[in-house]
């Protein structure tokens, strides 16, 4: 069995691969990964990846950078370019020449951002994305920092803007930060738990000139990859 371990800042993931079908995948709060982990399986057959990858069990530990291409690439062999949102920054990787950005100095853009926005509302963050679909304008948001933000929210909501609308104001300038790292191409695979939200990918959608694709299980994306860098060094050996 090939194990990969996606131990990120805010979940962690695990998938199970045999002959390159996945067989089992699970996911729980990142404080809680060792719920993943079966002594049974030892660490021989597992990859890990994320933030913590060094910090759990592991036969070899390789960057997200690695797992999201093999991870994108297993679901479309022909994607350009990955946006890999999590909840403390985004990368973004050019498939084309392997080169990568990442976003990881602040909020704006991230996972986190939105988890701040939703808090502010006293709403699930996974709530965003229906009450997107119920706006048929935005209110205009500028700033991503999280702190101005919220000011700008409360101003917005001050001025007459309902909720639905000022959410769906914030995805846009969330989709605005992320548009600003990604390179013109054809074809744009956004993973991570972040674009379970659909007001995300409607709001990247109208950004980007390019075809946007979400897999099944984009926050699985990256323990899938380790899982398949996992299988590669069992052939290997």
């Amino acid at each position: 069995m090939n194990i990969g371990l996606d131990v990120g800042s805010t979940t962690a993931k695990v998938v199970h691969m045999e002959d390159g079908e996945v067989i089992f995948s699970k996911v729980v709060p990142s404080q809680r990964w060792i719920e993943l982990i079966d002594d049974e399986q030892g660490e021989k057959n597992i990859v890990s990846t994320g933030y913590f990858r060094k910090k759990v069990p592991h036969f070899a530990a390789i960057t997200e950078i690695t797992t999201a291409s093999l991870g994108a690439r297993y679901h479309d062999p022909d994607v350009q370019v990955i946006v890999d949102i999590g909840g403390q920054d985004t990368k973004v990787i050019d498939l084309r020449n392997n080169t990568f950005v990442i976003n990881d100095k602040c909020s704006a853009g991230t996972g986190a951002f939105l988890e701040l926005a939703a808090h502010y509302f006293d709403i699930p963050v996974g709530s965003l994305g229906e009450l997107h679909s119920q706006a048929t304008k935005g209110a205009q948001i500028n700033n991503t920092c999280g702190v101005f933000a919220i000011s700008e929210m409360i101003s917005q909501l001050v001025g007459g803007f309902s909720m639905e609308e000022v959410i769906y104001g914030l995805h846009q300038a969330f989709a605005l930060r992320i548009a600003q790292m990604v390179p013109p191409a054809d074809t744009v695979m956004l993973i991570g738990g972040t674009v379970q939200n659909t007001g995300i990918v409607d709001a990247v959608n109208n950004m980007l000139d390019s075809k946007i694709e979400v897999p099944g299980a984009p926050q699985l994306v990256n323990a899938l990859g380790a899982a398949l860098y996992m299988e590669r060094l069992n052939d290997s050996r």
